[in-house]
């Protein structure tokens, strides 16, 4: 974290003869209740006493500065999340660099960009199977305007045409330490065509330690209300770690039972994303995704786990309470963003209330349509201008006691908060 925090100086320094162009405060206070529940993941609630999870209230404190500058052709950016939240008495504080890249205009056509950036080139609201330079999007906050989507390492050189692009981009993770290290090397590719109302983009993700990512996406506007888009891709073969029950038959595990073991299956897998967005008189926004990720536990994988995890709980009270707990804690790693399962619905609605100023009620679902189970998030937040937004939310999850939400720890979730703009 020094030598980091020593490039970021010296970044900083080296830009600061020209003032910066264009500065951005943001801030981002709330205090937010958890409830917790006995459940598969969570007997006795042993799981979030073992986690330090406590049932209250909580405080998180954030703030988030941004600086865009230039200096002799280049461009730069930084943007900067520091982040303390306070939990029972004490408070953890965090530093995050969410943006730090120099970009120049390489003649006419070119663009390079070098360093931390978030791009997309993803088309979804929620998903993007084909976004293989991005982040994972938050449910909770799918524009990021709360900055805590951060974006990758990589060297980005694109080609701008008058209808199309081509970008090549380098990717890897920088580790920090005794030395700077890149780990996790990968090459990705986009060729981007525009044709007329249709944008269109082919996409793949090159790793030595992968096979080949390939994917298409594409998006379309119909009139003056409704965009439809949609994103393919595929890999042979599955890179994500499974539960171990899944293949074996044993109870205990002595170590983190998850790992690879469908990567040389020689299946294709596949993610498919549909979806569109439309707007409603009086600006009411609708956007509607239906999510297939191939790579998920299917409804018996997930029932393997569920009866892994409903016998466990008989060895707390034996010899064995240590190793059973172990096991316990590590099983919480079928959760994931997108999903633990195969076939998913969203649906985000925005509804701003006439002649109440800049007041809007928005409530976001995710519904899995394997089990039923579902996440909702509801939202309600009052504007002054462009300065100040005060807003309470909600997350709930519900579902069977066996279902991938049911089964989950937490309960509900109320939140309030603050956030303000200088």
């Amino acid at each position: 974290m020094r030598r980091f925090s020593l490039i970021l100086c010296v970044f900083l320094w080296g830009l600061n003869p020209v003032s910066a162009q264009e500065w951005e405060v943001l801030g981002f206070y709330k205090t937010y209740y958890n409830w917790y529940r006995p459940s598969l993941f969570n007997h006795r609630e042993l799981v979030v006493r073992q986690l330090g999870l406590t049932q209250g209230a909580h405080f998180s404190l954030a703030q988030y500065v941004s600086m865009v500058t230039g200096w002799q052709g280049w461009q730069g950016q930084v943007d900067v999340l520091a982040s303390a939240v306070r939990q029972d008495k004490d408070w953890e504080a965090d530093l995050q660099v969410q943006q730090l890249y120099l970009q120049k205009d390489m003649g006419e056509n070119w663009v390079l960009i070098a360093g931390r950036s978030l791009q997309r080139w993803g088309t979804g609201y929620a998903f993007n199977p084909t976004d293989v330079v991005a982040p994972d999007k938050e449910l909770s906050d799918l524009d990021n305007s709360e900055k805590r989507i951060g974006g990758n390492d990589m060297v980005k050189l694109e080609y701008f045409g008058a209808s199309y692009s081509l970008a090549f981009c380098y990717l890897a993770s920088i580790q920090t330490g005794a030395k700077l290290k890149l780990q996790n090397s990968r090459a990705a590719f986009r060729f981007y065509k525009n044709l007329g109302s249709l944008d269109l983009s082919l996409v793949s993700l090159i790793s030595s330690q992968e096979n080949p990512v390939w994917g298409l996406n594409f998006a379309a506007v119909i009139g003056q209300r409704l965009e439809v888009h949609g994103e393919f891709s595929m890999q042979q073969g599955s890179y994500r770690k499974y539960h171990r029950i899944l293949v074996d038959k044993e109870f205990f595990f002595p170590e983190e039972p998850f790992l690879s073991f469908k990567s040389n299956d020689k299946r294709l897998y596949f993610q498919l994303l549909w979806g569109w967005q439309f707007t409603f008189p009086g600006n009411i926004f609708w956007a509607s995704e239906y999510f297939h990720q191939g790579q998920g536990y299917s409804k018996q994988e997930w029932r393997r786990v569920i009866d892994y995890m409903a016998i466990l709980p008989a060895y707390l009270d034996t010899q064995a309470h240590d190793i059973a707990v172990g096991n316990l804690l590590w099983s919480l790693n079928v959760y994931r963003p997108g999903g633990a399962m195969r076939h998913y619905w969203m649906n985000h609605v925005q509804i701003p209330a006439s002649g109440m100023g800049d007041f809007q009620l928005l409530i976001t679902q995710m519904l899995n349509l394997s089990d039923l189970s579902f996440v909702m998030i509801p939202q309600v937040s009052l504007s002054q201008g462009n300065h100040f937004t005060f807003y309470v939310r909600s997350y709930i999850f519900q579902g069977d006691k066996t279902s991938e939400y049911g089964a989950f720890f937490q309960s509900a979730t109320i939140e309030a908060g603050l956030r303000f703009r200088l």
